[in-house]
């Protein structure tokens, strides 16, 4: 029997279109396939990315932490070194005093009198520019964060005004530098309290020592 060629080139031809359905479906298949891996790697370098970037603000933040406390801690080295110099110089301040309150009259006008003097003011100028000020203590009542007391004045029991100053004490800012040696004793024996405004005198404490020296 003959066969239809019709029939041949039908099915040559639904051949052909399955396998190019195949093809495509291959085709398909390896490109979703592609895609999925390229999502896939994406996803990692998004992930990857991220643990950058919090690993970068961790980083960012030490470092300026490290910064905030190394500018601290200079600070702070730098306060005390400044309180230490400060400290060493109240000795020399003690010594003018003394030298000046030992003065005549005619010493005291003398030319290395006048010099004594103007090293003194020039020195206590200095201090008092990085924020020095001297504690006030006579007449006052006794403060243990601000005086010392060496004694008390005999009978005065109970007394807590301060009527004598061996040695003045002095503020930097708001921290006691040193605190003022002092005697306690009754109300009634101590000298009024020096004005507020006699600390801006251009002779510094000095001339209040002498002073209190006096009424001493």
């Amino acid at each position: 029997m003959e066969r239809d060629p019709n029939l041949d080139e039908e099915n040559r031809q639904d051949e052909e279109a399955a396998e190019q359905d195949d093809s495509l479906l291959g085709e398909s298949e390896v490109e979703n396939e592609e895609t999925g891996s390229m999502e896939e790697e994406l996803d990692n370098e998004r992930q990857r990315s991220a643990e950058y970037l919090e690993q970068a603000k961790r980083a960012r933040a030490e470092l300026v932490n490290y910064r905030r406390r190394t500018e601290e801690e200079m600070a702070r080295m730098q306060k005390q070194a400044g309180e230490r110099i400060i400290s060493k110089l109240l000795p020399a301040i003690d010594d003018l005093d003394r030298a000046i309150e030992s003065m005549s009259e005619e010493e005291r006008s003398s030319s290395w009198g006048e010099g004594i003097i103007l090293v003194r003011k020039k020195l206590w100028s200095s201090l008092e520019s990085e924020g020095v000020a001297p504690i006030d203590a006579l007449g006052h009542p006794f403060d243990p964060s601000l005086h010392e007391a060496i004694s008390m004045q005999e009978g005065a029991n109970g007394a807590t005004t301060v009527v004598q100053e061996f040695q003045r004490g002095y503020m930097l800012g708001d921290r006691v530098l040193r605190p003022a040696m002092v005697v306690v004793g009754s109300p009634e024996d101590a000298p009024e309290p020096a004005d507020s405004g006699s600390n801006a005198d251009e002779n510094g404490p000095a001339e209040q020592t002498e002073t209190q020296n006096e009424q001493a």
